[in-house]
């Protein structure tokens, strides 16, 4: 197949079973955060009904019953199509979303909101399943209930001074091009060869901004250490394969970009035991952010960490706790991700 050609669109397929996240229509959340305290309310409107939602539990109700079956459902979030984005803007999703958004049934990962189809003059295919793509909207108060811009927000509060932050979950729908009719798509093949890869790999270990010391002290062992702040690895010929050395990598990686030269995670500057939620929520974020970091190169790496079935009881016990949980995680995943990959980070 050519790099760029007109190709027929096939219909949703039968999904691996750690791939499925269904459409769903018209709520949203409102969730008020502030240093002290959090404060959430949930409002749904339909045009015939009214029903209570909670975002957040869905989300995290979906991604459970995966885990529940054993998969990692943030693991080889890659086709030969690439990443999933937005067809019309080419936008690729990120944080929540990328995990989301790749583990639909369709084969090929391109989506399109109801406006976009109608602007290029398309139609849905009947009974088609919209899929959910989740967005905060972010507005910022001072004490006196002031609403604040964003640039005077983040000013007051380098200052020392009290500023409250109010964010809007909120989802819009988009479907998949495989369910849009009178539209002609053009889909790349996005396929890196295994050198290609390799090359990838080795460039963004090499170019990661304020990057840790990597050695080699324990042969047997992948870790990294906040107080020296060093990463050691073993050697890649001690892997199975080059795919298991670089998802390793890159895990420890992540974990270094909380040290407080770097992203300042609560978790690597005062480490708490195994089995804690501070611990759990500090494996995940290590965990998502290699994994965007291999979808980013097209390493296919399917295996979850040799404690993986610990781990996964540990994410399950937090994850049923807060509903929260795998936002947060993904928002810091990417965050690290970001970082290693050298783009500037949103305010």
């Amino acid at each position: 197949m050519s790099a760029k050609q007109v190709i027929p669109l096939p219909l949703p397929l039968h999904p691996h079973s750690r791939r499925r996240a269904e459409g769903k229509t018209r709520s949203f959340s409102l969730h008020f955060l502030t240093i002290q305290r959090v404060l959430t309310m949930t409002k749904t409107t339909k045009t015939t009904a009214t029903t209570q939602r909670d975002l957040y539990a869905e989300v995290t109700n979906k991604i459970i019953g995966l885990i529940e079956q054993g998969v990692a459902p943030w693991r080889r979030t890659w086709s030969q199509y690439g990443l999933a984005r937005n067809y019309a803007t080419g936008h690729i999703y990120s944080g929540i979303n990328m995990v989301l958004m790749n583990m639909t049934l369709h084969p090929i990962p391109y989506f399109m909101s109801f406006n976009q189809i109608q602007e290029k003059g398309g139609r849905i295919r009947k009974g088609a399943k919209a899929e959910m793509v989740i967005y905060f909207n972010v507005y910022y108060k001072d004490g006196q209930d002031n609403t604040l811009s964003k640039e005077t927000a983040a000013a007051m509060h380098r200052a020392g001074q009290d500023v409250q932050i109010l964010k809007f979950i909120k989802y819009y729908n988009v479907f998949n091009v495989a369910d849009i009719e009178g539209i002609e798509f053009e889909i790349p093949e996005i396929q890196l060869k295994a050198n290609d890869q390799i090359e990838a790999c080795d460039r963004i270990i090499r170019e990661m901004p304020k990057r840790p010391k990597i050695e080699t002290i324990n042969a047997n062992s992948a870790f990294y250490a906040p107080v020296p702040d060093i990463v050691n690895m073993p050697d890649i010929r001690q892997f199975d394969s080059p795919e298991a050395f670089y998802a390793t990598f890159f895990h420890e990686l992540a974990h270094s970009t909380g040290h407080a030269s770097r992203l300042a995670r609560e978790a690597i500057l005062n480490p708490s035991k195994f089995g804690t939620e501070r611990y759990s929520q500090e494996e995940l974020i290590a965990e998502m952010a290699a994994s965007f970091l291999c979808a980013s190169v097209q390493i296919d790496y399917d295996e979850i960490t040799e404690n993986s079935a610990a781990y996964l009881a540990g994410w399950l016990k937090v994850l049923k706790e807060d509903s929260r949980f795998i936002f947060k995680a993904a928002a810091e995943a990417q965050k690290a991700a970001d970082f290693i990959l050298g783009k500037r980070a949103e305010e």
